[in-house]
Order: C-alpha cells, then sequence, then structure tokens
C-alpha cells in the first residue's frame, strides 16, 4: 500500500473525526444553551413572583397601618363626642404607646408616606436623603415644626442634621423653611 494514500485516508478520518466532535460540541452547546435559557426563564418568573410578593407584602404592612391608625382616630372622636375622660386617658395611652417607640413609629410613617405621597419621597430619595433623613422630613409632613421635632426625636443636632437636608434638598440659607417645603411637596 501506499504511505502518501494511508496518509491522505488517516487525515480524511482525522478531519471527518474532527467535523463530528465538533458538530457534537455545537449541538451540546445548542442543548446547554437551550438549558440555561429555559432556566433564565423559570429565574425571571420566580423574580417576578418574588417581587409581587414583596410588594405585597409592603401593601399589606401599609394597609394595616392605615387600619390600626384609623382605628384610634376613631376612638379619639368616640371619646371627643361621649366626653368620657376614662375613654380620652385610655387613646390617650394608646398614642403614648404608638409614640413611645420612636424608631419604629418613624418607620411605619415613613411606610404610610411612601404609599401616601410617592411624589413626594421620589422626590427625597432623588436628592439622596437617608431613610433617616425621610422620616424627619415625614414628621414635617404630619404638621410638626423643628422645635417639636427636636424634643420628639431628643437629636442635640437636629438643627445642624435639618442643614444637611436643606443642602440636599437644594434650599438655600434664604429660601423658604424646610416644613413649608416638605408640605409644597406633599400633593
Amino acid at each position: 500500500m501506499n504511505w502518501t494514500l494511508l496518509i491522505w485516508i488517516t487525515v480524511l478520518v482525522l478531519m471527518v473525526a474532527v467535523i463530528i466532535v465538533q458538530r457534537r460540541y455545537i449541538v451540546l452547546s445548542r442543548r446547554q444553551q437551550k438549558e440555561l435559557e429555559s432556566k433564565m426563564i423559570s429565574l425571571l418568573e420566580e423574580k417576578k413572583a418574588l417581587d409581587a410578593v414583596l410588594h405585597q407584602s409592603e401593601y399589606e404592612e401599609f394597609r394595616m397601618l392605615i387600619r390600626q391608625r384609623a382605628e384610634l382616630i376613631g376612638r379619639m372622636l368616640a371619646a371627643g363626642v361621649t366626653r368620657d375622660p376614662s375613654q380620652s386617658d385610655a387613646v390617650l395611652e394608646e398614642v403614648d404607646k404608638l409614640v413611645s417607640d420612636r424608631d419604629e413609629f418613624m418607620r411605619q410613617t415613613r411606610v404610610l408616606y411612601e404609599s401616601w405621597q410617592p411624589g413626594m419621597m421620589a422626590r427625597l430619595k432623588e436628592c439622596g436623603l437617608t431613610e433617616e433623613e425621610m422620616e424627619i422630613c415625614c414628621l414635617y409632613a404630619m404638621g410638626l415644626n423643628g422645635k417639636s421635632i427636636q424634643q420628639y426625636t431628643q437629636d442635640g443636632r437636629h438643627y445642624q442634621n435639618v442643614g444637611l437636608i436643606r443642602k440636599k434638598l437644594g434650599l438655600g440659607e434664604h429660601d423658604k423653611n424646610i416644613d413649608g417645603y416638605i408640605k409644597s411637596l406633599k400633593k
């Protein structure tokens, strides 16, 4: 047999083998790619479901807080209608309990304002305010003034912190008061 012919046959067999391996690799890659695409679609669907649960839980907390505060307002009004001192005292105890945990009360108030006043809260976030700074702004939005907020939070640096908030909001030294500005964001 001719060595040249044998070499050519060997080369041809090797080339066919390489082609077969490449095609098998491509098929495996396509199969793996389809599996990855399937997994990715599954993960995206799972993410959507988790997002829905997250939004639902935020909504549920909002609804619970609204319900609690509406019931408290109802009891306040009932105490005012009846002029019953025992009812008034009980309502004031509930209010004291509600506001006694400052951090939780301020967090809950921020949660309420995020749903009530999404435009206001979006503006505060755009300006780079921290959650704590947004909570202070929510107290202003409720109608409290700086002195009342300082007393409630017992923050000796309240006015310095408000100065920082004013800067983040782009309010100059001669612009309107922060409480007026925050109230103007409520719409």
